[in-house]
């Protein structure tokens, strides 16, 4: 392994590479970490209980547990109330959740998959037009190739639930398509298309305290994104990108992750969605941003940077899930 992103020195691979931990090898072994004994994995008399008795381990190393506060806002962040009058406020909350990576190692392939969940509560104290709290929930399950250096992807399906004053069910097809060099720089394309719309009955309440009810549609916008992400030390990151929709549209996306210790990265997140000009409404009613601030905890992360099977693409959020009216 070369030493680079991180590690302070060659590294053979061994108890720590890809498949150890399958066959039993301490989820701390590797070659670089104090502390951790390489020469007793799958050897001596902890090997052969571990041959004879198989006990139910947890790959620790493949898991991303998150959470933190998120404020956002959109063209759903904006409601009909009476003809010719829209009421709206942005949307502040907390998400927590967790990624998971499983190698597919078994079939033959070097793809892996990766299966995860975000939950996120905003709005607590309602909102102009309406008394409901704003609930999410985003699920994303997709394959991917993660690699030393070289050709990357993945593709994965995300799904939101969301309940407010209105309540939807959308699916959107992300994937990304990158190229690695091995001084830890990645250049590569991120795309999101829908593939399932809704439309759904609104219920907001007027300045009377009458409750207004309207049918409207909506989708998921699609999105193609150019990105050049820096690997840093301890799972830490720098990704910028720049990209635009179907609606000419442009959005603009800065992604830091700062290791601040082995196990734990401080998140940072900002999209900001800007709208053509020539929409027909507003401005302001039409663009979006998304900024999210949180920690992602690693229990694993003694030798999870070794481990290919690790999430390549995060659990999708109001920054790369962005819904607007149809």
């Amino acid at each position: 392994m070369e030493a680079s992103c991180g590690l302070e020195t060659w590294a053979e691979p061994g108890c720590g590479a890809e498949g150890c931990f399958d066959m039993g090898c301490d989820g701390c072994c590797d070659s670089y970490t104090p502390g951790c004994d390489c020469s007793g994995c799958g050897n001596g008399v902890r090997g052969f209980l571990d041959g004879m008795f198989p006990r139910l381990s947890v790959p620790w190393n493949r898991m991303e547990f998150f959470a933190g506060a998120a404020g956002f806002t959109g063209p759903m962040n904006y409601a009909d109330v009476t003809s010719g009058d829209q009421r709206g406020s942005g949307s502040f909350g907390f998400y927590e959740g967790f990624n998971k990576g499983v190698s597919l190692g078994f079939f033959g392939t070097d793809l892996s998959y990766q299966s995860g969940v975000r939950f996120l509560q905003a709005n607590l104290s309602g909102a102009d037009f309406t008394d409901e709290s704003r609930k999410q929930i985003f699920l994303t399950n997709g394959l991917f190739r993660r690699v030393d250096w070289g050709l990357q992807y993945g593709l994965v399906v995300d799904y939101l639930y969301e309940d407010w004053y209105f309540r939807s069910n959308l699916v959107q097809l992300r994937g990304e398509l990158s190229w690695k060099t091995q001084h830890c720089d990645v250049l590569g394309f991120k795309f999101a298309t829908g593939i399932k719309d809704d439309d759904d009955l609104t219920s907001v309440v007027d300045a009377s305290g009458n409750t207004i009810s309207n049918n409207i549609a909506f989708d998921s916008v699609n999105q193609y994104r150019f990105f050049y992400r820096q690997m840093l030390s301890e799972f830490g990151s720098l990704e910028a990108a720049l990209g635009w929709t179907d609606d000419s549209d442009m959005i603009l996306n800065l992604d830091l992750g700062l290791p601040v210790h082995r196990n734990v990265t401080w998140d940072t997140s900002a999209t900001y969605y800007i709208p053509d000009e020539q929409a027909s409404s507003a401005d302001f009613m039409q663009e979006g941003w998304n900024l999210a601030f949180g920690f992602t905890f690693r229990p694993g992360a003694c030798k999870g940077g070794r481990w290919y099977s690790r999430p390549l693409l995060g659990v999708a959020d109001n920054g790369t899930m962005i819904v607007d009216r149809q």
